[in-house]
């Protein structure tokens, strides 16, 4: 039997897995108990923060009194502001109620590198929930939070610069820890020129130690640090120093990597030792046990970086360390790494085959600056020697926003494609990046989709029966990039069933590239060929994979689509708000690189949001014309905008707009969903017997889209409850229930569950029976839910206004010809149309309305310049004459 962990224990092996990477405290360790009884002070209310610049000791003092708590058996954890994932998921469950009381203290070391996202996340706990945090925050400068607000509540503490300098009892204890031969009157210099700072301390005192003589030389006009940081290191030993100079560059190593680095079997070894020393060499261990990770002081990086530039030998070191490492991480397969060594190395030869083999990898990464890098090292002209690269540049340009550039790119790339004979991989990449380029280009009109579809797929897989086929050579992470693109395109084309399989494909192969950028953008298109074949909810599942790989540096171009899918699931569920959350997160996105089927989607999923929120002129508005796209739409896209603007068209009575729509459907060859339209509408004939035969008949034979059968179904049910045939509304609200619970399409439901009381009633009915469908109830809950909140537009659906007892004015009329010219009106306009019919002045149609008398003079101005009147009694006379007026407005009958 498998026993749940309980919420103590969960607790626990968090604390243990987020708490990896705290610092080795040095051998020199000098423990400051007034401090450790300022922090464990602090750690009583919300927030502790140490603000002071380098070298002044944060660190370890920190690393000190976190190392006596856990002995004492008091819980507390440390996260680097490097990689705060910890912090991160610490805050999550404070925002979802999981902390312990009180709640464990978080160190986070720093915190100046914190993303400005987690930053405001941090801020919005302290503002909403300072209780459930304890935070200590080492940061060398002041970040946005509320600290003087929290110190005038008591609730938060501040240890500056003035705070952590050493005492001169401290700086005794440290000093001779160094140098045991100093003498107070030693320290006592060394105190009055360091005003207390830790790592001027430290580095006199080594000077003294190597010297024997404690002198400050003020006549120096270098910064003292940097003095004394230049003496101690010249007492190492030259193996010392040219391991230092050939490690500095990551800013931090593991002993492996500095042997790889340096050359040196002893680099591991010789970095133990500083870091134990506290010679600005930092140890942090992840795991007990594990492999130390050594950490490089600012100040020292700074220094050793100007000894590289000053001197010729040193230099070389450096060269050769990066060209090692360039070598390393290119055999390995990490192209970023490896790019970046060799962009240090000065070798345009070496910086153009990463490029060439890993810039694609590198750009799916997110990493556009790395690659512009690479082309800005090699000389003029150099890609007329090696036009292999051209197709990579016009990736970096295309993905950078380049569009003419990367354009004219893929045109280069392409001739030189066609004229080579591919023999070689080098050939195969130039041959894979000028058909990305095309792929990219069709899903715009750019290029001919289906002539770019072929060409990929002979690419990837050639047809066997040409014998001068064969098998490109490609990279793991170019054919990833290659399938979902290829994806992409076939999604425009229409071919779902060969987008989904090179999406799975493609999947594979990033996993196995470990390629967490291709993977997420494998995940969110994915998400996009689900949503169209209505399977929503798995949509979001993989739209939410997507963002969960790499978190918040997903792609925008990936990110776009798994927001849009999620913004869809959740109004989907009839979670308006979330749904909102989610497009509103879709507008702050750049799409300007974005195909149709984003630009349209979003478009859509704010158009019912809209519609939800009974604001139905700025729908109508929304939905005017089709997004921008050289050819005709994708079927799926016709259809999703032909049923939307079908129901927006139902919900403000244009009879007219309902014909066209259901029009646009036969045209786009989606006959099966015309034909349910019709099907509904048919209801308008007053025979609800007919209309429930001709649902039947379409939803047995014809197999429309889920969500059209869904709201179908449902209607039909509404019609049989009206009927009085009992037995069989009940049968057809099971069948409804059948189609809806696979995906959760409750929003299918809307139409009738938000119109009609009978379908509730049989629904609640139904759940009191002895063998309830099993997801009868969520569907009662949620569809009360979302009657209760009040839905603007559940008078305005075809069933509510063919209900027997429905008292409502027939819907409006928004379309005239006038003087031999179409008008539409708004729906607002139609209102202040009325609102003037009925003889009310400016300010009675504004208190009428809820709307100010300028916004009133605006619609009236709209009003006459359609109706090309200028003043009321002529718009009343025309708008009668073309039956605009109330009165004139007719019921909506099928087509």
């Amino acid at each position: 039997m498998v026993i749940s962990p309980t919420p103590e224990q969960e607790r626990d092996e968090f604390r243990v897995a987020a708490s990896g990477g705290v610092p080795w405290p040095p051998l020199t360790l000098v423990t400051r108990d007034r401090l450790h009884s300022a922090l464990d002070l602090g750690v009583r209310a919300p927030l502790t923060m140490l603000v002071a610049p380098a070298g002044t000791g944060k660190t370890v003092l920190l690393s000190d009194w976190m190392a006596r708590r856990r002995r004492s058996g008091e819980p507390v954890m440390w996260v680097s502001g490097q990689s705060p994932g910890a912090l991160a998921e610490s805050l999550r469950r404070v925002i979802g109620g999981d902390v312990p009381s009180p709640p464990d203290p978080i160190v986070v070391d720093d915190a100046q590198l914190l993303p400005a996202a987690m930053v405001a996340d941090v801020l919005q706990v302290l503002r909403e929930s300072p209780q459930a945090v304890r935070l200590v925050l080492a940061t060398r400068y002041d970040l946005p939070l509320p600290v003087s607000e929290l110190e005038l509540r008591g609730m938060a503490l501040t240890l500056r610069s003035r705070d952590l300098r050493f005492t001169d009892a401290e700086a005794t204890a440290l000093v001779q820890a160094h140098a045991s031969e100093a003498t107070e009157e030693d320290v006592e210099l060394f105190q009055t020129h360091t005003a207390g700072w830790a790592a001027a301390l430290v580095l006199a005192a080594r000077a003294f130690a190597a010297s024997g003589v404690a002198v400050w030389p003020p006549a120096n006009q270098r910064p003292v640090l940097d003095l004394l940081l230049g003496e101690s290191l010249s007492t190492l030993g030259d193996r010392v120093q040219a391991m230092l100079l050939s490690t500095f560059g990551p800013g931090s190593v593991t002993g492996p990597q500095a042997v790889m680095l340096s050359g040196d079997p002893e680099a591991g070894a010789m970095l133990a030792e500083l870091a134990g020393n506290g010679l600005l060499v930092t140890a942090y261990v992840a795991d007990p046990g594990g492999e130390p990770l050594y950490r490089y002081h600012p100040l020292l990086v700074e220094l050793l970086r100007r000894r590289a530039a000053a001197s010729a030998d040193d230099a070389r070191l450096v060269v050769a360390a990066q060209r090692r490492s360039a070598l390393h991480y290119e055999n390995r397969g990490d192209g970023a790494t490896a790019l970046r060594s060799a962009l240090g190395a000065a070798d345009p030869e070496f910086v153009a085959r990463i490029v060439l083999g890993h810039g694609p990898e590198i750009l799916a990464a997110g990493d556009l600056d790395l690659v512009t890098a690479g082309f800005d090292a090699l000389p003029d002209g150099y890609l007329a020697d090696h036009p292999h690269l051209i197709g990579v540049r016009g990736l970096l340009r295309r993905v950078s926003g380049d569009v003419a550039g990367a354009v004219m790119d893929a045109a280069s790339a392409d001739d030189l494609a066609g004229a080579m004979n591919p023999a070689t991989p080098d050939d195969d990449a130039l041959a894979a990046d000028a058909v990305l380029l095309r792929l990219w280009q069709s899903r715009y009109g750019w290029y001919d989709v289906h002539a770019a579809i072929d060409r990929a797929r002979n690419l990837v897989a050639p047809d066997s029966a040409d014998g001068d086929s064969r098998h490109a050579v490609l990279a793991p992470e170019r054919l990833a990039w290659l399938l979902i693109d290829l994806a992409a395109a076939e999604t425009w084309a229409d071919d779902l069933d060969a987008a989904l399989a090179h999406l799975d494909e493609a999947l594979v192969t990033a996993r196995m590239a470990d390629h967490p950028g291709l993977v997420a953008g494998g995940l969110a298109h994915r998400a996009i060929v689900q949503y169209v074949r209505g399977q929503i909810q798995n949509a979001a599942r993989s739209a939410q994979a997507a963002l969960d790989v790499v978190e918040d540096r997903l792609p925008q171009v990936y990110a776009v689509r798994a927001q849009l899918v999620l913004g869809f699931a959740a109004l989907n569920q009839l979670d308006l708000a979330r749904a909102w959350s989610w497009y509103e997160r879709v507008v702050e996105t750049d799409l300007a690189g974005s195909d149709t089927v984003v630009t349209a989607l979003r478009s859509m999923l704010r158009s019912v949001l809209l519609i939800e929120a009974g604001r139905l002129d700025e729908a109508s508005t929304e939905l005017t014309g089709d997004p921008e796209a050289a050819g005709p739409l994708p079927s799926f896209l016709s259809r999703d905008l032909a049923l939307l603007r079908s129901w927006l068209a139902v919900l403000i009575g244009d009879q007219a707009g309902v014909e066209v729509q259901v029009r646009e459907l036969d045209r786009s060859g989606n006959a099966t969903e015309a034909e349910l339209i019709r099907a509904l509408l048919s209801l308008g004939q007053g025979d609800p017997r007919a209309t429930v035969r001709l649902i039947d008949r379409v939803l047995e034979g014809l197999n429309p889209h889920p969500l059209v059968a869904a709201a179908a179904a449902s209607f039909r049910t509404v019609l049989l409850g009206r009927l009085g045939d009992r037995p069989a509304a009940e049968a057809s609200l099971v069948d409804t229930l059948n189609r809806v619970t696979p995906q959760r399409n409750l929003h299918a439901l809307v139409p009738a569950g938000a119109a009609e009381p009978v379908f509730l009633d049989l629904l609640r009915s139904h759940l009191a029976g002895p063998n309830p469908q099993p997801f009868a109830a969520a569907a009662f809950e949620q569809l009360s839910a979302y009657l209760a909140a009040g839905s603007d537009i559940a008078e305005r659906t075809l069933l509510a206004r063919t209900r027997p007892d429905a008292q409502l004015s027939p819907p409006r009329r928004l379309d005239a010809t006038v003087n031999g010219a179409r008008i539409r009106l708004t729906a607002r306009e139609a209102d202040v149309l009325d609102q003037l019919a009925l003889g009310n002045s400016y300010s009675e149609i504004a208190q009428a309305l809820y709307i100010t008398e300028n916004t009133v003079k605006t619609h009236l101005m709209a009003l006459y310049r359609k109706l090309g009147v200028e003043k009321r009694s002529a718009a009343l006379r025309v708008a009668r004459d073309v039956g605009l007026t109330q009165a004139s407005g007719q019921p909506i009958h099928p087509p």
